[in-house]
């Protein structure tokens, strides 16, 4: 890496850089954003911060900053156990009912396309009210393009046929010059906005999915989020969290995991929203 820091050096610019672009870089990890601040100083040729911190005055060089440190999900149908799961919940509780989905924090769609996918198969995408929140404005466009990579569609392919998908993939899917994209039509009742995971809605909702979002901030970090899922999520709903994490013992007499594997906790209905 062009610039070496210690460990003082990386706190410091951390919170320089939280304060500056208003996101939580300086919750993040210490081996993550060392990782990743040296390989983006190391593309750009960047020697030194000085030279950083100015350049980041430029708003486009600045949302490429911020979209470097999100890491992409890559699959679609990703750990297709908890999508049967999420599909039978959906499916026995919230078809004939409007309902509101959360993804508090995504770098690339493949979450949201797999929810959209599902959703059109259960005959209720109509019924979904879907928010994406994204770090960069590249994120966002990159998602409402609906594209995917042509190299992982043999893998998406298989973990759909896992999923126990009623269509072929394909149908989902067209042809363009930058590869295949979601049938745009799936997207009509999504709402992005450019900000960090721990912004609040203006309204609660039934559904919050942010599937091992969590893994690159630290431990302390976790709870203070969770207190604004906790905040966001009604009554009775169901916070996503994915195999690798899971809710801290302070939560314990808000919500009930109703999958251990899949890390799927639902709020206790008796709760005051």
């Amino acid at each position: 890496m062009a610039l070496g820091f210690n460990i003082s050096e990386l706190r410091v610019l951390s919170e320089q850089l939280s304060e500056k672009l208003n996101l939580p870089f300086k919750q993040m990890t210490h081996s993550f954003f060392k990782r990743r601040l040296g390989q983006f100083i190391e593309m750009n040729g960047i020697r030194k911060v000085e030279q950083l911190m100015e350049q980041l005055d430029n708003e486009a060089f600045a949302d490429e900053f911020c979209h470097y440190f999100s890491v992409d999900t890559t699959e679609l149908f990703r750990d297709a156990g908890f999508w049967r799961h999420l599909r039978k919940i959906i499916n026995e509780q919230y078809t004939g009912a409007n309902f509101k989905v959360w993804f508090p924090q995504v770098s690339s769609g493949e979450e949201l396309y797999s929810l959209l996918i599902l959703l059109d198969e259960l005959k209720c995408i109509d019924k979904a009210e879907i928010t994406v929140n994204s770090t960069s404005e590249l994120g966002v466009e990159r998602i409402k393009k609906g594209l995917l990579g042509s190299k992982k569609m043999d893998v998406n392919a298989y973990n759909y046929k896992r999923f126990e998908g009623v269509n072929s993939l394909e149908d989902y899917f067209n042809e363009s010059e930058e590869g295949p994209c979601i049938e745009s039509s799936l997207l009509k009742n999504v709402s992005f906005g450019r900000v960090g995971f721990d912004t609040v809605l203006d309204t609660k909702c039934d559904f919050i999915i942010m599937r091992n979002c969590m893994l690159y901030y630290a431990r302390d970090y976790h709870t203070e989020v969770k207190n604004i899922i906790d905040s966001t999520l009604l009554s009775g709903g169901y916070l996503c969290l994915g195999v690798k994490e899971q809710l801290a013992t302070p939560f314990d007499d808000r919500f009930e995991c109703i999958d251990t594997k899949e890390k799927i906790y639902k709020k206790f209905k008796f709760l005051r929203d």
